[in-house]
């Protein structure tokens, strides 16, 4: 049963018992089994008759375990590493699962994430005990990226026009901006140059991941 516990009595054991004076009484070795005893027992059978006289024969009793564990999950968040991926292990979804015959094996339909994985992912936890029941349960996963991306910066000379002004865009003081899961966004602190800033131009780049992590760098422009 759900406890892990069965009984039975010395009758049910009996295939038509008898005595030359009546009905002989019944006595069985043993009637209560637990999870220990799954499979097949030797239990015997004792008939006595109202003299006292005794007759033996032997029984298996096979105690089946056909409860299912009961699955409990929880819900979890995994982030992302430097490489974009992560990982989990069964027990990590595991809010108490339990079986009526000790505890259950764990198996989980998904335990890898990429970026593609990025937000809730629906994981299915399966609960398994040693007679080979099952239950399962579902878990949300909450897949996070929050590895900044690795900003690069380059310096560069940049010439005024017949105006007096020059442009760049935040692409020409790149240098290899990466992230682990996405293109960046790149922007500069400033884009457009006049004669007022002949020489020597601080400028920084900002480098914005899918997931809105940020990191930075400064350029030298030279006008």
């Amino acid at each position: 049963d759900g406890s892990g516990n069965t009984s039975i009595t010395a009758a049910d054991l009996d295939g038509g018992s008898s005595d030359n004076c009546g009905s002989p009484t019944l006595s069985a070795s043993q009637t209560s089994f637990t999870c220990a005893d799954i499979g097949a027992n030797s239990v015997t059978l004792t008939a006595t008759d109202g003299s006292g006289n005794t007759g033996t024969c032997v029984s298996t009793v096979t105690v089946l375990d056909t409860v299912s564990p009961v699955a409990s999950c929880q819900n979890i968040t995994a982030y992302l590493d430097g490489a974009g991926t992560a990982s989990i292990v069964a027990a990590d979804l595991d809010g108490g699962s339990s079986d009526n015959c000790g505890s259950p094996t764990l198996s989980a339909s998904q335990t890898s994430f990429t970026c593609a994985n990025i937000g809730a992912n629906s994981v299915t936890l399966t609960a398994t005990d040693g007679s080979g029941n099952t239950s399962t349960c579902s878990s949300t996963i909450t897949v996070r990226d929050t590895v900044s991306p690795t900003a690069s910066c380059q310096n560069i000379t940049v010439f005024l026009d017949g105006a007096g002004t020059v442009s760049i865009v935040a692409a020409d003081i790149d240098n290899g901006s990466t992230d682990n899961c996405t293109t960046v966004s790149l922007a500069a602190s400033q884009t457009s140059f006049t004669c007022a800033d002949i020489g020597a131009n601080n400028v920084t780049l900002t480098v914005t991941d899918g997931s809105g992590n940020i990191s930075t760098c400064s350029s030298t422009i030279t006008v």
